[in-house]
């Protein structure tokens, strides 16, 4: 049931009229019941596995807990719990790739060797809810706090509007809410209707079209276009990943305020910046404090005795973080790639002692350049990210090297999302406050007028295709 097809636009509003028509005491019923039923949408079969990663988190959390009560280890009983919840990931998601290449090594020694293969799909949304489900134990066994209710921890786990692709949210940000079950509050309406109606826009006119009309044709088959039309390709995924993947969380997050719920925000202009360590502060931000706070931390941080094993826990989180996004060794290596940026930037860093987000110094040159630099590394590294295997990632790197005077040959309507969505991307915030505070306060007729000049625009400027987001595969 995806955020931009009709029947998320049905299965929507009666959520939203059952949970607030019925007492309160049934809303967590409703609400736990509408998230379930929403998995199973995709995939009955899919619906077990969600089910154990929350009998798993529920059980081990309290177990957990009660030992850090009691003030007795838990070191091993928070990994075995860790490991309960990992196997399914494990196997859906990785056994193939490292029994593969496992397979390949013994073979190159010149003994036959074979493995079995999963033919499961992959559970939509796995990745997600298993991080969210590892949290909430690791914060169980560190404060001795766990939710005794198992419908209310399962609908922590499973809260339809982030369940398949985020915000990763931490038990103190939902469980309270869960708990209390507040009313609405002034302007939640339309601040959730306001954020639907962005997340249409930037996925069915910006993301949508310029993945059809630019990306997906070019790594297709990158030998077909010259150098300057794969530059401009890669320019345009950069602009997809962003518009594709924001347009969710602005649909996820408008879709929570529909239930009095606020859900983290997950980016915040993540390509104006002038260093890496910025853009990671602002890309996918629940991600990134997830792997700070469960890999980084733990591995010592930056508190520890040697510079130089700082540098290996970033390196080791950044590894963590790439392979969190895909089974492959174009994953592994792009989670290098930006670890080591973030290692060099640390060591700049160490010599100005400016913080990331300071201004940078020598006025507007001095941004410029800094902009420039990171903004083009960002892109380059996207190569990694989109291309299917490290030869298509290779063969496109390639293809960069050849220059062309020919005009890059693309659609009208595919130069034009690019164009606005970039300029949208860097026009200032308070713009879209303004306009975000207009609708707001405009009222019911004026809602439904915005989102019948959304669905025109839709019906007539988008591809006519109802393309997944991109992080669903994750």
């Amino acid at each position: 049931m995806l955020f931009v097809s009709l029947d998320y636009l049905l299965f929507l509003p009666l959520a939203v009229l059952a949970y607030w028509l019925s007492p309160r005491r049934w809303r967590l019923g409703v609400m736990g019941t509408a998230s379930l039923a929403f998995y199973a949408s995709w995939k009955l079969a899919y619906l077990p596995v969600v089910l154990g990663v929350i009998l798993v988190a529920w059980a081990g959390a309290l177990w957990v807990a009660r030992l850090a009560q009691e003030g007795r280890p838990r070191t091993v009983p928070r990994a075995v719990v860790a490991v309960g919840l990992v196997v399914p990931l494990l196997v859906f998601k990785y056994w193939n790739w490292l029994s593969s290449d496992a397979e390949a090594f013994v073979r190159s020694l010149g003994i036959p060797f074979d493995l079995p293969q999963t033919t499961l799909p992959l559970p939509i949304g796995i990745s997600f809810f298993t991080f969210q489900a590892l949290a909430y134990v690791f914060d169980a066994g560190r404060d001795g706090k766990a939710e005794a209710n198992p419908w209310r921890l399962g609908t922590f786990v499973s809260f339809f509007p982030q369940l398949v692709a985020g915000p990763i949210v931490r038990r103190d940000e939902l469980i309270p809410t869960l708990r209390a079950l507040p009313d609405l509050c002034r302007g939640q309406v339309g601040a959730g209707l306001w954020r639907i109606a962005r997340g249409l826009v930037k996925k069915l006119l910006i993301a949508d079209v310029v993945r059809v009309g630019m990306v997906d044709p070019m790594f297709d088959d990158p030998g077909r276009f010259t150098g300057l039309e794969l530059l401009v390709g890669l320019y345009a995924f950069t602009l997809q990943i962003y518009y594709d993947f924001s347009g969710y969380t602005d649909m996820a997050i408008g879709s929570a305020r529909l239930f009095g719920i606020e859900l983290p925000e997950n980016f915040r202009r993540p390509y104006n910046v002038t260093n890496i360590t910025a853009y990671w502060r602002r890309w996918h931000r629940t991600l990134s404090l997830w792997v700070r706070h469960y890999i980084y931390f733990p591995l010592g941080g930056a508190r520890v005795r040697f510079q130089a094993r700082v540098y290996l826990n970033l390196l080791v989180t950044f590894l963590v973080l790439g392979v969190w996004h895909g089974a492959s060794w174009n994953f592994v290596i792009y989670g290098l790639v930006h670890g080591s940026a973030m290692c060099v930037h640390r060591w700049f860093r160490k010599r100005h002692g400016r913080d990331p987000e300071d201004p940078s110094p020598g006025g507007w040159w001095g941004w410029t350049w800094r902009f420039v630099l990171t903004f083009q590394f960002v892109v380059l590294a996207r190569i990694l990210f989109r291309a299917p295997d490290l030869g298509t990632a290779w063969a496109f790197a390639e293809g960069l090297l050849h220059p062309s005077a020919v005009f890059p040959r693309f659609a009208p309507l595919a130069w034009a999302a690019l164009a606005v969505g970039y300029a949208i991307h860097f026009t200032p915030i308070r713009w879209q406050s303004e306009v975000e505070d207009w609708f707001r306060s405009a009222g019911p007729v004026r809602w439904a007028l915005v989102f019948a000049v959304v669905a025109t625009a839709c019906a007539l400027l988008g591809t006519g295709e109802q393309l997944a987001f991109i992080y669903y595969q994750f």
